[in-house]
């Protein structure tokens, strides 16, 4: 599953640039990783979230992500827990206010979330997704003509269904974030204009 989405991006991206010739496309992402070790017990994390979008005014983008996250944690006696979740999230981004080199943007989310795993005694996880809407505030800086990075920040709004019946509501703003916790949780991304 993970060779097929990253081999989907890469043809997804391989496409865009191949006919994205003097247009307003843009392609970049994210890659994170952490490792953290707790009194023996050692955590992971991977994500790999490649995005491409296309910039329709001075105002407006829209775009999309696919990408794959991955959390594992083992303990002591060498039991080991993971949680994969596969993303798409089709996005649409308005930029509030434009200065030279800097924009800062909400942008609106459609995540598409799988997820799978396995759990500590080596069974897999029961599969499930979940689809919902997000509203998250960003900031894009421009090197140049061509490269440029964005700040992503947690969402200040999200409604979540899963498959498993449930659904959850969160205002990012009164959601127990303290603005340290706020401001950590941002992704920083780059991107090229081709």
């Amino acid at each position: 599953m993970k060779r097929i989405a990253i081999i989907s991006v890469l043809l997804l991206m391989v496409s865009a640039m191949a006919i994205g010739q003097n247009s307003n496309m843009w392609a970049g992402g994210s890659l994170a990783f952490s490792n953290e070790n707790n009194d023996g017990t050692k955590g992971s994390v991977f994500t790999f979230m490649p995005q491409l979008g296309y910039i329709v005014n001075d105002n407006f983008t829209v775009g999309g992500a696919i990408g794959f996250s991955s959390v594992g944690t083992k303990l002591n006696n060498g039991d080991k827990n993971t949680d994969n979740t596969l993303s798409i999230v089709p996005f649409a981004r308005y930029s509030v206010i434009n200065l030279e080199k800097i924009s800062i943007f909400a942008q609106g989310e459609l995540p598409l979330h799988f997820y799978s795993g396995t759990n500590y005694d080596g069974s897999s996880k029961n599969s499930q997704n979940s689809i919902g809407i997000a509203v998250r505030p960003g900031l894009s800086y421009s090197f140049n003509e061509r490269w440029g990075a964005n700040l992503l920040m947690p969402s200040i709004f999200s409604f979540i269904t899963h498959s498993n019946n449930y659904s959850s509501v969160n205002f990012g703003i009164n959601n127990g974030y303290t603005l340290q916790g706020y401001l950590l949780n941002t992704s920083i991304g780059f991107i090229y204009k081709f």
